[in-house]
């Protein structure tokens, strides 16, 4: 239920519980997953939420309802929850969603379906789900999975409540904890050169657009190889993901928690300006393996950084 993630997830968790008591549902839900292994769960949790007659976020006064249980099994006739077939979601079972959500919803008065990874929409598909929300139909909800929203076409973007997941999963293999440890590790990028990357952001929370002045001092004499690059990047990533828990009051792995430079960018952001550079630094990431010139990639960084204070 979406109490259970609560604590997990604070401000996803508020923006759903808030929007459904002030009857303010979107018709269309992206969820960024940033990894989160749970985030199907979630996502079901939500739904549960929504489809529950009495709009309750626990089981507390369930008592023998099972609706929930029909939905954990996927046997809920108003629930479609749409998976890759190999590479790609085809086209053809969106067409046939579209079909079936045609009719009249049986058991109570909403239809909802889940596209998971709909990074892998392809480009018929993704005109067909682009059709299906710009005429949106009254109590059909969608709701789409991915793991960056940067991954989607901005047409879809724009149709979309967007709500980003946190990973605050310490033993999940595959999440960001992992990977920066494996990177420090790696014989390139030495405790040398993750200083750099860290003195590089303590920097610009400092000056702002001034850094823009300092980049090659700061930065270009020490990064020059795209894995490089693409490693600092990661090492970045990790560091403002240790602010934003430090924000949301949740324990960090990998730099020090009685830092007074974590504790100054805690300060200095709110917890929407520390989303939107995540989800930049994960844009621009992608960039990175395009041959992108790299006093461009740092200039943007530091302006859309820039553009973010106004959010």
């Amino acid at each position: 239920m979406l109490d259970d993630y609560k604590d997990q997830q604070p401000i996803v968790y508020k923006m759903l519980i808030n929007a459904i008591k002030k009857n303010r549902n979107s018709h269309a839900y992206l969820f960024e997953t940033h990894g989160n292994s749970k985030a199907l769960e979630i996502v079901l949790s939500f739904v549960k939420y929504v489809l529950c007659p009495k709009n309750y976020s626990n089981r507390e006064f369930c008592k023998n309802c099972n609706q929930c249980k029909t939905i954990d099994d996927n046997n809920y006739i108003e629930l479609k929850i749409i998976k890759p077939d190999g590479l790609w979601i085809k086209k053809e079972e969106l067409t046939e969603l579209q079909k079936e959500f045609s009719k009249k919803a049986i058991t109570g008065n909403k239809k909802i379906y889940i596209i998971t990874e709909a990074d892998k929409l392809n480009q018929a598909s993704a005109n067909s789900i682009l059709k299906f929300l710009e005429e949106p139909e009254e109590n059909i909800i969608a709701i789409l999975m991915v793991e960056n929203k940067y991954q989607l076409l901005d047409t879809i973007l724009s149709r979309c409540q967007i709500l980003s997941l946190l990973n605050t999963e310490k033993n999940n293999s595959n999440n960001y904890y992992d990977k920066i440890n494996n990177i420090i590790n790696n014989e390139q990028i030495d405790a040398e050169i993750t200083n750099k990357i860290i003195e590089f952001i303590n920097f610009y929370e400092k000056n702002g657009i001034d850094t823009l002045l300092h980049l090659q001092k700061l930065w270009h004499q020490y990064f020059q190889d795209k894995k490089i690059i693409a490693d600092a990047f990661e090492i970045m990533l990790l560091y403002y993901m240790d602010v934003l828990n430090i924000s949301c009051g949740y324990s960090i792995n990998i730099f020090d928690s009685n830092s007074k430079e974590l504790e100054l960018i805690k300060n200095n952001n709110t917890i929407n300006q520390l989303i939107y550079k995540i989800n930049t630094i994960l844009k621009l990431k992608e960039n990175i393996k395009f041959n992108i010139n790299s006093n461009l990639l740092m200039d943007k960084l530091i302006l859309e950084f820039e553009e973010g204070k106004n959010d």
